[in-house]
């Protein structure tokens, strides 16, 4: 089975033809859900299509589809239930919602949240529940009531079934004996089924016994409630899967479940991270499980990608038939590109024809050994994904077995035919390619029920050797060669493959054993035969941007993102169909002819044509992918109607792509957002109006890109202390003596948030203290901006400073000074005898460093309030002065009196935001 199951021919079926059984694995990636969206319901919607079409590229007919799981992890998760509901769903002529491309439940669930809702300017919003974190979930719950609103409504087919799972990670790993040794787990999953009532409106469930698979004890179930005995899940507890599954930590609050486990002997926990982990009394559980209570976290920490659970639900089902045609897996991938992504290498040299002899030896520097521990939270993520496509089950495909022979022959330093092994074709071909077209013609026959016989396939043979029926030619108009139309008996084709295989191998030099071994397994059953079809992105998207948080600053970039996921559904289904049918190698104007003719096919099945700006976009990306071969020219030729915001967004992103390039090229340290955000300032990028007409993040972003960060930053470290004296509010509350509280980790927290805001600090048009403390801390306008230390006279001064911001390089601000004469280490000079105050006007210039953040000069008038004899107590004077560390540290060398700068001069140490300091340090 090809990625083609995603083709919209869902009609002809012969009575009793096993349908093709399709099952999909969704990872997660935040405000890259967007893009999933798009690529979601593309494909659900070209599965799902319910009128008869004709193929006027390949012919044939598709079998029957049967969505046979669906899995997902953190936004996946979300996009999981979408799914089994927008594949239940009636079409909308017959009294189901809208499931359009410009409406549907994948568009708006994904349109909805934004960071004006996510992270509110006050920590202490209206915006925020109980359960939120840094970011609030409003949004998610709205679209939890819009969704059960739908579920609820008689809108789906009768007698749709589909099974759906999340994974979550439970935040005390749960300790249990095996034999007698302690073993400890955190990855779990979560399956339900999706079921439409004979009311036409959905119900939840999972009976166990239906899914041996799932009895183990990483598989938790949700908790029925005590009066009901039929399995049925309430709806509260399975919106509580899906935002628990998506609960990214410090972004989203964990959430705390009841669920089921199965009977073992637990440990018990020495310290629950909360201490309400009583179940609660009205749930129960099925025979054989026991109720408990914990807390968990997004899924994707430990599996973001479960295809081992997506395909623990589509086969080891009691009602799976005996003579199922195996699974196709579709892996909904936001990461896999068809255009290089450019890679950054350390040390360019040691790549060179004479690396130094340093680049043989290792260095133990902490970063270099800290790097292991990212590196195991990255792997952490996908180890699942690793154990599952390394394990047996995906290692005896017959027809990836028929590639595999290929390549190893074509290495052979004997090529041969296999004309007597593989006797289907028109003419002698060598056999690595016959045995390539022999393996997809077995996907073919498992794909269609009818399918078209192409070069260079033999109608004639394979209907002589039985494995080719009911044949017939087609007048039908195509620009494609097809012999015939005919029935592949998949099965008895399935049989004789693996016979020829058998034969083949032993050709290998050396006798591969394991090959040989694998082929005789494969050769058992025809469930070996699961594939997995990735997909892959043709251009980059908002969502990778800002640690994949930049789809939520803008409702336009989500929009953006959704319709590039259609594209690449679109683009992606289309290919891999094509190459089953036509080798990219042996036969490319037809593989060509094909893969443009089924994209306009798969293009009109979803009505791309009725969405203006899913059109425009469609089209600036097949242009951008295709134009310069000529390719998918039915999307731009002519191009459809411009859209100026979708225009600006799409250059944007190229030119981040060329900034990622020339940073890898050592061209350059220019950051994408920087290089992305000035150029929607300078196309005039209007961003969308919040709901409540306060100025949307963007615009403040947009006002100075250089500067990005600061109000993100702001809003963050201003939420995070917030929830930490929240936390020790409630920890007060739960612990009367203060010895036996556990400590805080405010000033940690404090001094990580000063750090965060001197890095990102952005100047405003006018303040009364420059300072990172909060806006609306009183203490900020009267504690001084400022104490610095002469290194000379020993003198001690304070400072206020109101700024005025001219332009976002260039500060202009009146400095205050009150010197205290040898007020640190005294000194002998004629000036150090009395106090002083200073008046200056400082002009300071910003640079786009961090070490060597500014440079300035500030003339200043003095009055010494107790001059010795003979001294003038009115002066003038000044100093020049640097920035060093984002301006935490000012270094000025001048001289209070210019006619007497010998006697007169210093070296100030100053160190600036001493409110933010003080604020910080002492939450």
């Amino acid at each position: 089975m090809a990625l083609c199951a995603c083709l919209f021919l869902h009609q002809h079926a012969v009575a009793d033809t096993p349908p093709h059984r399709i099952a999909f694995a969704i990872s997660g990636g935040a405000s890259k859900g967007a893009y999933e969206a798009g690529l979601n319901w593309a494909f659900v919607k070209l599965i799902r299509q319910e009128t008869e079409h004709r193929d006027t590229t390949l012919l044939g007919t598709f079998r029957p589809f049967e969505l046979s799981a669906m899995a997902g992890a953190s936004a996946g998760g979300i996009n999981t239930l979408l799914s089994g509901l927008s594949w239940c769903v009636r079409p909308e002529a017959e009294g189901g919602f809208a499931n359009r491309i410009d409406d549907n439940i994948f568009r708006y669930v994904w349109l909805l949240p934004d960071i004006n809702d996510l992270l509110p300017a006050r920590p202490d919003s209206p915006v925020y529940r109980d359960d939120d974190a840094v970011l609030s979930r409003s949004g998610l719950y709205r679209a939890a009531e819009f969704l059960r609103e739908k579920w609820r409504s008689p809108s789906f087919r009768r007698n749709c079934r589909v099974p759906l799972g999340v994974t979550v990670t439970r935040v005390v790993p749960e300790a249990l004996l095996a034999g007698d040794v302690e073993v400890e787990n955190q990855r779990f999953a979560i399956p339900f089924e999706l079921s439409v009532r004979d009311d036409t409106t959905v119900s939840f469930q999972f009976n166990p016994s239906d899914y041996l698979g799932t009895l183990d004890h990483s598989t938790i179930l949700l908790p029925q409630e005590a009066a009901v005995s039929d399995f049925a899940i309430v709806d509260s507890a399975i919106m509580d899967a899906v935002l628990t599954t998506s609960a990214f930590p410090v972004a989203f609050g964990r959430k705390r479940l009841s669920y089921c486990r199965l009977a073992a002997r637990y440990m018990e926990e020495a310290a629950p991270l909360t201490p309400a982990a009583t179940p609660q009394p009205q749930w129960q559980c099925p025979e054989g499980y026991e109720l408990d209570r914990a807390e968990f976290a997004d899924g994707g920490l430990f599996d973001n990608l479960p295809i081992g659970l997506a395909r623990v639900l589509a086969e080891d089902r009691v009602d799976v038939p005996r003579d199922a045609l195996p699974v196709s897996y579709v892996y909904l991938d936001p990461n896999r590109t068809r255009y290089q992504q450019p890679k950054t290498r350390k040390f360019e040299a040691c790549y060179g024809a004479n690396p130094p002899a340093a680049c043989d030896q290792m260095e133990y520097s902490f970063s270099s050994e800290s790097s292991m521990l990212l590196g195991a939270l990255g792997s952490a993520r996908r180890y699942e994904l690793y154990r599952e496509l390394t394990s047996d089950r995906w290692a005896y495909n017959l027809s990836s077995l028929s590639y595999e022979l290929a390549d190893s022959l074509a290495e052979s330093t004997n090529p041969s035919d296999c004309n007597n092994e593989l006797p289907f074709f028109e003419g002698k071909l060598d056999c690595s390619q016959a045995l390539r077209y022999a393996g997809r013609l077995l996907e073919i026959a498992y794909d269609r029920t009818e399918a078209s016989i192409t070069s260079p396939f033999s109608v004639q043979k394979l209907a002589r050797h039985g494995l080719a029926k009911r044949c017939h030619e087609t007048r039908a108009e195509t620009e494609l060669s097809v012999q015939a139309l005919c029935v592949v008996d998949y099965a008895a084709y399935r049989r004789v493959l693996a016979q020829r295989l058998s034969r083949l191998v032993d050709r290998l030099p050396g006798q591969d054993e394991n090959l040989a071994q694998r082929i005789r397994k494969a050769a058992l059953a025809m469930e070996n035969d699961r594939i997995l079809r990735v997909t892959s992105r043709g251009a980059p998207i908002t969502g990778t941007l800002l640690e994949d948080f930049g789809a939520f600053l803008e409702l336009k970039f989500r929009e953006y993102d959704y319709y590039t996921g259609i594209y690449d559904a679109v683009i992606s289904a289309s290919k891999i169909t094509c190459e089953l049918h036509f080798s990219m190698r042996y036969l490319p104007d037809e593989f060509k002819k094909c893969w443009d003719g089924l994209a306009a096919d798969y293009a009109q099945a979803i009505a791309l044509q009725d969405d203006a700006r899913g059109s425009y976009v469609f089209a600036m990306l097949a242009k951008a992918e295709f134009g310069a071969t000529g390719g998918m020219a039915f999307a731009y030729e002519p191009m459809p109607e411009q859209d100026r915001d979708m225009q600006i967004i799409h250059v944007g992103l190229a030119k981040t792509l060329e900034v990622e390039r020339a940073r890898a090229a050592g061209l350059g340290q220019r950051s994408v957002e920087v290089e992305f955000f000035e150029f929607l300032k300078a196309e005039g990028f209007s961003p969308t109006p919040t709901e409540d007409n306060v100025e949307p993040l963007l615009t403040q972003i947009m006002s100075n890109p250089e500067l990005w960060a600061y109000e993100l930053t702001r809003r963050f470290t201003d939420r995070l202390m917030y929830l930490e004296k929240e936390a020790e509010r409630i920890v007060a509350e739960r612990e009367p003596d203060p010895d036996k509280r556990p400590d805080s980790w405010s000033t940690m927290l404090g001094a990580t948030s000063l750090a965060l805001r001197a890095g990102t600090y952005r100047y405003h048009p006018f303040e009364f203290s420059p300072s990172t403390a909060p806006a609306d801390w009183i203490w900020r306008n009267v504690i001084p901006y400022e104490v610095a230390f002469d290194a000379v006279q020993g003198d001690f001064q304070v400072v206020w400073q109101p700024t005025w911001s001219l332009s976002p390089r260039d500060l202009l601000g009146v400095r205050g000074t009150l010197g205290i004469a040898q007020g640190l280490l005294g000194g002998d000079s004629i000036d150090s005898q009395g106090n002083y105050i200073g008046a200056g006007l400082d002009y300071t210039r910003l640079t786009e460093g961090t070490v060597f953040s500014s440079w300035g000069m500030t003339p200043t008038y003095y009055h010494l309030f107790n001059p010795p004899q003979g001294v003038s107590r009115d002066t003038f004077g000044g100093d020049v002065h640097v920035g060093l560390l984002a301006n935490r540290l000012r270094l000025g060398l001048g001289a209070r009196d210019f006619n007497n700068a010998g006697d007169t001069w210093f070296l100030l140490i100053g160190f600036p935001d001493i409110p933010g300091i003080f604020y910080w340090l002492t939450r």
